[in-house]
């Protein structure tokens, strides 16, 4: 039985395909019930996931049939490029192509998405240590280590925060162009740093920082790497690159442009910068961690602190110091630059993670920050609010780290106690790896397939043109009800790609508060006449949504001289019809 085994185990073709059934597994039993529930259910709360799904459904739908009008989104009428409120996510939208061609269901296929971006994570980073560490087995723990860490299981209501599994494909390529001078290699780079930069902004700029300082890392320690057609090469393809990404950029940077509110304040990343003890703190989601270091977020300040929780996990921590400790000792070549390298990544993103203030036990130290630098000088870092998502590359370090340590330990049991004792082994620390970063059984969120959206939305996809129009009521921006009310109807969008001048995002433009001002009395001639002006054809009113005495002073002011008229009712939902002229 042994000896069948080892065959099996040395066939490279079945050892590869089981390690990706056991990374696709993995991804879908990390991410439970999504998979299972996922077709009419979103990770809890439902509010970014569902904007998510109609992110993807936006892209898929605007790129088949107007590509250059693709930030022009449907949402927050009539302002121009409303796609760049956040990610636009283009990448994933394609990959989610023929998941909606089969399903047609645009939140089964971004739990689909979710699910993949897990194993991409861990495909990656396999892929990347396997090459340096010459192990399949230090792969498969880099692997495990990198997708599951805390930090990215923190983040499973955010479709975009999932997708990294593009920058240890980066790195791979990055590593093999320095060692085999092959102009593919930084081809492949350079193609991977664009599929990250394309599918989230916020990684793109981290995985800059990132081939940053593996190049200043390389200089100081591989010098004679340097070569003028290596740099030539490298410079092409990455300026390539750049040519590709600027099209996805130009609506973000005249959006700024325009509007110089679309960007985050110092204050702002100020509030979510990590506290020194944020290293300790792992997400509720973590099974073990999660209620352990729950209470020590009661010592910090309230500080955004779904962010700010990023404990690496224990096992990754400790194999990673154990393996740096090692290569700093005994590695040679390609590995002594390796732990240089990711030892500095691990360093350097620790100290971005502080942001622009440091924070230790929640007091504050006013101090110049390496953040400083990026926020102040650098394009793109000011529509970055969050600091600890640095972490990223902290989790990769780790996770690489961690493969050589696991390498050299099992090298050194082979040789002492034998084959068996060294798989026991390798066994048992896989066991430790998947319990120190369990997740609990994921929180979901019913939400109504597209057969049980509210017939309004049905009406309303009959209508010629672009039929621009507003939902009542208003709440205040980021209030609860605000975040139940503007996903759901960002979501309900997707049915009839109608203008719509509600919407959800990262940003909110000026005339959402504009009209949150004109309807504080609603209903009103002042109400009516602010939507008018705009543009808007049709007011969609969801009494459900209203008390009673708003409800009855709706029913008293419905008269015919007021401007607008009664179209079409639904149940609790009521079309009014705003008619031109004063």
């Amino acid at each position: 039985m042994l000896k069948k085994l080892r065959s099996i185990v040395k066939n490279r073709t079945v050892l590869v395909l089981l390690i990706i059934i056991l990374f696709l597994l993995l991804a879908m039993f990390f991410t439970r019930p999504v998979l299972t529930r996922g077709g009419s259910a979103t990770v809890a709360p439902y509010y970014d996931p569902l904007i998510q799904a109609w992110t993807l459904s936006w892209d898929i739908h605007e790129l088949a049939r107007a590509p250059l009008n693709l930030f022009n989104a449907n949402i927050f009428f009539p302002n121009h490029y409303t796609l760049a409120y956040s990610d636009h996510q283009v990448v994933n939208a394609l990959l989610a192509v023929p998941l909606m061609a089969i399903n047609h269901n645009p939140i089964r296929s971004q739990n689909c998405l979710l699910i993949f971006q897990f194993f991409l994570c861990s495909l990656g980073a396999y892929l990347l240590t396997a090459h340096l560490t010459k192990s399949r087995l230090a792969g498969v723990v880099a692997g495990i280590a990198y997708a599951y860490a805390p930090y990215k299981l923190g983040h499973l209501v955010h479709l975009n925060l999932s997708t990294a599994g593009y920058i240890p494909l980066c790195f791979l390529f990055l590593h093999r162009y320095c060692e085999e001078r092959k102009a593919r290699d930084a081809v492949l780079c350079a193609l991977f740093f664009t599929l990250q930069t394309l599918s989230t902004w916020h990684y793109g700029l981290i995985l800059s920082v990132g081939l940053f300082v593996f190049l200043v890392v390389r200089l100081i320690w591989k010098r004679d790497t340097f070569r003028l057609k290596w740099m030539v090469v490298l410079f092409v393809a990455f300026a390539c690159a750049m040519l590709a990404v600027l099209p996805f950029a130009i609506p973000y940077f005249k959006l700024r442009g325009e509007n110089p509110q679309f960007q985050f304040t110092a204050k702002d990343v100020e509030y979510y910068s990590a506290d020194v003890q944020d290293f300790l703190v792992a997400p509720t989601q973590n099974l073990l961690w999660g209620k352990i270091t729950g209470g020590l977020e009661k010592n910090t300040w309230s500080r955004g602190y779904g962010e700010r929780a990023i404990f690496p996990g224990l096992i990754p921590l400790v194999l990673g110091i154990f393996g740096a400790v090692y290569l700093f000792r005994k590695g040679r070549g390609e590995d002594r630059f390796a732990v240089w390298f990711y030892a500095s990544m691990t360093v350097v993103s620790a100290l971005l993670c502080l942001g622009t203030t440091v924070f230790i036990f929640g007091h504050r130290f006013s101090m110049p920050m390496p953040y400083d630098v990026l926020f102040r000088f650098f394009p793109g870092f000011k529509a970055m609010r969050v600091p600890p998502r640095f972490s990223i590359l902290i989790a990769l370090s780790l996770a690489v780290l961690s493969g050589y340590a696991v390498k050299q330990l099992v090298s050194w049991l082979r040789s002492k106690r034998g084959a068996v004792v060294s798989t026991a082994a390798a066994v048992v620390v896989l066991g430790l790896l998947a319990a120190d970063l369990m997740s609990i059984s994921v929180p979901m969120s019913r939400v109504p397939p597209r057969n049980e959206f509210p017939p309004v939305y049905s009406w309303l996809k009959k209508q010629g043109g672009e039929a621009p129009t507003a939902e009542l009521p208003l709440q205040f921006v980021y209030s609860p009800t605000w975040f139940k009310q503007e996903s759901m109807r960002s979501y309900y969008s997707t049915l009839h790609w109608k203008k719509i001048f509600n919407g959800y995002s990262s940003f909110m433009p000026a005339s959402y508060y504009d009209g949150i001002k004109a309807c504080e009395d609603f209903p009103s001639e002042k109400c009516v006449e602010f939507f008018r002006d705009l543009g808007i054809k049709y007011l969609i009113v969801h009494e459900g949504e209203l008390d009673r005495a708003t409800i009855d002073r709706l029913r008293a002011w419905e008269q015919p001289d007021r401007g607008v008229r009664v179209l079409k009712k639904f149940g609790s939902d009521t079309v009014y019809l705003i008619e031109k002229g004063p």
